[in-house]
């Protein structure tokens, strides 16, 4: 099964909206936070998703407006 690039769009979407509630709620600034490699580890996973993000909104950019 071929999975359609809106749809990674859409679940890189909900997964940076996790991850940024799981900060809120257990980051350095939350009332009890979490260890700070998880902290760590979280704040890479969205250094990642938007940079995913931003390579497959290009790439569906392109394809509407090919030239």
């Amino acid at each position: 099964m071929a999975i359609k690039a809106t749809h990674i769009v859409e679940w890189c979407e909900r997964q940076l909206r996790q991850k940024d509630t799981w900060l809120r709620d257990h980051g350095p600034k939350s009332k009890k936070p979490r260890p700070e490699m998880e902290i760590d580890n979280k704040m890479e996973d969205i250094e990642i998703l938007e940079a995913v993000l931003a390579d497959y909104r290009a790439a569906i950019k392109a394809r509407k407006n090919p030239g």
